[in-house]
C-alpha cells in the first residue's frame, strides 16, 4: 500500500474513534434508604410538653425550640401529617418507613401513625414495613405471638406498598435478646417463633418473612452473624449506634460518627453469613425525656455535614456487597425528637438532613 493511502486511512480511523461516545462509568448498585418512624406524637401525647418545657413535664422550664417540627406540634393521627411526611421523604430518596409496632395485651397500641400512612392518598410514593417494638414481656404466650403475626398479615403485609426483600415482607425486631429470653420462658426458642411466623406467611402465599435483628450495642462480627443466623434472622442492623469512642457520657457527635465508621469497617471483614444493613444515626441527646441524670448519653453538636460522613461510609460499604445482595441502609430515626435523633424537617435545620440524604444516595426509585 502506498504510504500516502496508509496515512489517509489512519487519519480516517482516528477521526472515527474521536467521534465515538466515551464509555459511561458503571452505575453504582442501587441502595434503598429506610427510616425508622416513632409513633409518639399524637394529639394527646405528653411528649410535646417535654419539648415545650412545660411545668410538670420531664423537662420543666427547659424548652427545646430547635426540635419543633416545621409542621408544628402536629396531631400525628391525622392523614395530612402522614401525607406530608411521605411527600418529603419520597422527594429526598427515601424508599420506605419502618413503622414501630407495639403489641400489648393481645392487641396493637400506638397504631395511629401506621394507620394514617396506609390511608394516605400518596402512599404509593413511599413504601412501609413493620418494626416490632418487642419491649417488656412480649409475647406472653405462643398463641399471643401467633395472633400478632396473623394481625400483621391481615392488616398490613397485604398492602401493595409493603416493603419486601427478595419477595419476603420485611420486619425489624427491636430487641432480639429480650425475645430470646421471653421465648425460653415459654419453652421455645426464637427460631421456633420466627419459623411459626414464616409458616403463617407461606400459608398466605408469601415466601416467609425477612426478619432483621436490631443490634445497637454489637459490633458486626462473624460470631454475631452466626448467632443470629442460627436464631432464624435474615439480616441484622441497629436502631442507632449511640456508643462513642470517647467513653464519657457527654461526648462530641464526631466521636459517634467515628463509631459508625469503625463498625462499618468491622462489617466489611465478616464472612457475610447474615445480611448487614448499616444504620446511620443523626444524633442522640435524650435530655428532654430524662433530664440531667448523670449516666445519660449526650452526643453534642450534631450537624447535617457530620451526618453526611456516616452516610458516605454506609454507601461505600454497600457498594462492596456481594453481587445480587440487597443493599439497604437504615436511619434512626425520622422523628425521635425526645432522643435527639431525627431527620424530619425542624425549625433549627429545615430540610438540610433530607437534602443530605438525597445528595448521598440520589432521589432513588421509590415507586417500584
Amino acid at each position: 500500500m502506498p504510504i500516502g493511502n496508509f496515512k489517509f486511512i489512519l487519519a480516517a480511523c482516528l477521526a472515527c474513534c474521536l467521534l465515538l461516545p466515551a464509555p459511561s462509568p458503571a452505575a453504582e448498585p442501587k441502595i434503598d434508604v429506610g427510616v425508622y418512624y416513632f409513633p409518639g406524637w399524637h394529639s394527646k401525647s405528653d411528649y410535646w410538653n417535654d419539648l415545650k418545657g412545660l411545668p410538670g413535664s420531664r423537662s420543666p422550664n427547659k424548652a427545646w425550640p430547635g426540635r419543633e417540627p416545621l409542621l408544628g406540634y402536629y396531631p400525628e393521627e391525622e392523614t395530612w401529617v402522614a401525607e406530608k411526611h411521605i411527600e418529603w421523604a419520597a422527594k429526598h430518596g427515601i424508599a420506605f418507613f419502618a413503622h414501630e409496632f407495639y403489641w400489648r395485651h393481645g392487641k396493637p397500641e400506638l397504631e395511629h401513625a401506621l394507620k394514617a400512612h396506609v390511608r394516605a392518598k400518596n402512599k404509593k410514593d413511599l413504601r412501609f414495613c413493620l418494626f416490632w417494638a418487642n419491649e417488656g414481656t412480649s409475647p406472653p404466650t405462643v398463641q399471643n405471638f401467633d395472633a400478632m403475626v396473623d394481625y400483621w398479615l391481615k392488616s398490613y403485609v397485604g398492602d401493595s406498598t409493603y416493603y419486601t426483600v427478595n419477595g419476603k415482607p420485611l420486619v425489624f425486631v427491636f430487641d432480639p435478646d429480650t425475645l430470646s429470653r421471653n421465648a425460653k420462658e415459654l419453652g421455645v426458642t426464637t427460631k421456633d417463633l420466627l419459623d411459626r411466623a414464616d409458616a403463617a406467611a407461606r400459608n398466605k402465599g408469601y415466601r416467609g418473612f425477612h426478619f432483621v435483628a436490631l443490634l445497637s450495642f454489637y459490633r458486626p462480627s462473624d460470631a454475631v452473624e452466626e448467632k443470629y443466623l442460627a436464631q432464624g434472622y435474615s439480616g441484622y442492623s441497629a436502631y442507632n449506634y449511640v456508643a462513642a469512642k470517647d467513653k464519657s457520657h457527654y461526648a462530641e457527635y464526631d466521636s459517634m460518627v467515628d463509631t459508625h465508621l469503625d463498625f462499618y469497617q468491622s462489617a466489611a471483614r465478616t464472612g457475610k453469613k447474615l445480611l448487614y444493613l448499616p444504620t446511620a444515626s443523626p444524633g442522640y441527646d435524650g435530655r428532654p425525656w430524662v433530664g440531667t441524670r448523670p449516666k445519660i448519653h449526650v452526643r453534642l453538636n450534631p450537624t447535617p455535614a457530620k451526618f453526611k460522613k456516616i452516610l458516605v461510609g454506609a454507601r461505600e460499604l454497600l457498594a462492596k456487597a456481594p453481587a445480587g445482595a440487597p443493599r439497604i441502609v437504615t436511619i434512626g430515626a425520622w422523628n425521635e425528637f425526645g432522643e435527639g435523633a431525627y431527620i424530619e424537617p425542624t425549625r433549627e435545620w429545615g430540610m438540610q438532613y433530607l437534602e443530605t440524604i438525597r445528595d448521598v444516595f440520589g432521589t432513588g426509585d421509590t415507586k417500584k
